[in-house]
């Protein structure tokens, strides 16, 4: 098949989530014997036109200096190179990610009667901090983008799968779910000669529905008891200047060590020099990192919102904790920093469970069988 891919971004220049599953899936699929062009907006500093392990990666649109922060007259623009890009190329079948990628993907696809898939993470059903950027005009969207008919949906967590149900009417039998995963070869790999102690670390955007602020508040708490405690943030986002203030007026300069920019290598390092993995998200349709900490043989403690509770079993891989109780967040953390056994038992427990659910080789076979079936 020739099929063509449309994200906002893509790796490695941009690590997001969704950006990592469909280069994994799209790498797979080459060897596989598909042809994939995936259509991104342009990066500063990156060439047009590049070859990612047999993934043909073309940059269109405006130039994008400090991903993922967008102007609106951005999205307008990349809006109409895809619709151009879908127009004058020809494919067996087009998936596109949630949000931009979706209307001209879907308008161009229609007139060109080319097949269509709309891959749709999460959906926002509850709460204001849910959208970043534009958040009247993003909510609006979204009611609008996940009732388009598409040939199929795909979703990564049977939540989202609920509240595209439930929330915006979408019928059932349109939405498939394919879990993300990890690449356990790669991850075995990575070899680390040090074991920090007493570290907690955090991965993903520093959004506003992270709470990434609610792990500094307990660290504050947790450092008269665990004064070597140590916070390590990874990831970039509107929040990161609101963090860096608040690390400042609790007085954790020492205590809280920021990074950004890490290729995944180091990314994958961090985490196994880690003890503990925390996500306080209270919007997540998959939550990839936790898979990849489990892989790592590192126990998770996270909110249980969205499709975390399909990748984290409570108190066998990880804890699950109410959204925003910042204390039974903190009381599991401290329970794991200071049983280390427990802690090692939790997280061979995880890579277990990894092992057997939460593969891309695996996964990538349900991806075939959608396209094959429309």
């Amino acid at each position: 098949m020739k099929i063509c891919i449309v994200s906002d971004f893509f790796v490695p220049h941009y690590q997001g989530g969704g950006e990592r599953r469909y280069y994994e899936f799209a790498k797979r699929l080459v060897k596989k014997g598909h042809h994939i062009d995936l259509i991104c907006m342009k990066i500063d500093g990156v060439s047009d036109q590049e070859e990612i392990e047999g993934i043909n990666v073309y940059h269109i649109g405006p130039t994008i200096k400090n991903p993922p922060q967008r102007s609106s007259s951005d999205f307008i623009k990349f809006i109409f190179a895809i619709f151009k890009w879908i127009m004058k190329n020809d494919y067996d079948i087009i998936d596109a990610q949630a949000y931009a990628p979706l209307i001209p993907a879907f308008l161009g696809s229609k007139l060109k009667r080319t097949p269509i898939v709309g891959t749709i993470h999460d959906v926002s059903t509850i709460g204001d901090d849910q959208w970043i950027q534009s958040a009247k005009t993003a909510s609006l969207a979204e009611k609008i983008l996940v009732r388009l008919p598409y040939d199929k949906i795909i979703t990564v967590s049977n939540s989202t799968k609920k509240s595209l149900v439930e929330y915006y009417g979408v019928k059932e039998d349109k939405i498939c779910v394919v879990y993300a995963g990890v690449d356990l070869k790669f991850i075995d790999s990575v070899k680390v000669n040090e074991k920090y102690q007493n570290t907690i670390i955090f991965v993903g955007r520093l959004a506003p529905h992270k709470h990434v602020d609610h792990l500094l508040k307990l660290v504050k708490s947790l450092k008269k008891d665990i004064p070597s405690i140590k916070l390590i943030i990874v990831g970039i986002g509107v929040e990161k200047e609101n963090l860096i203030n608040l690390t400042q007026e609790y007085g954790l300069k020492k205590q809280v060590q920021f990074l950004e920019n890490l290729d995944y290598h180091e990314l994958i390092s961090e985490m196994k020099k880690s003890n503990v993995l925390a996500l306080p998200s209270t919007r997540e349709g998959f939550g990839m990192v936790l898979a990849e900490a489990n892989a790592c043989k590192i126990p998770v403690v996270t909110y249980a919102s969205g499709g975390v509770v399909e990748v984290i079993e409570d108190g066998f891989t990880g804890f699950l904790v109410e959204p925003s109780n910042v204390k039974s967040l903190e009381n599991n953390i401290k329970f794991l920093l200071t049983n280390p056994s427990k802690r090692d038992n939790l997280g061979e427990n995880g890579r277990k469970l990894i092992e057997k659910s939460f593969t891309w080789d695996k996964n990538v076979k349900d991806i075939i069988n959608i396209y094959n079936n429309i």
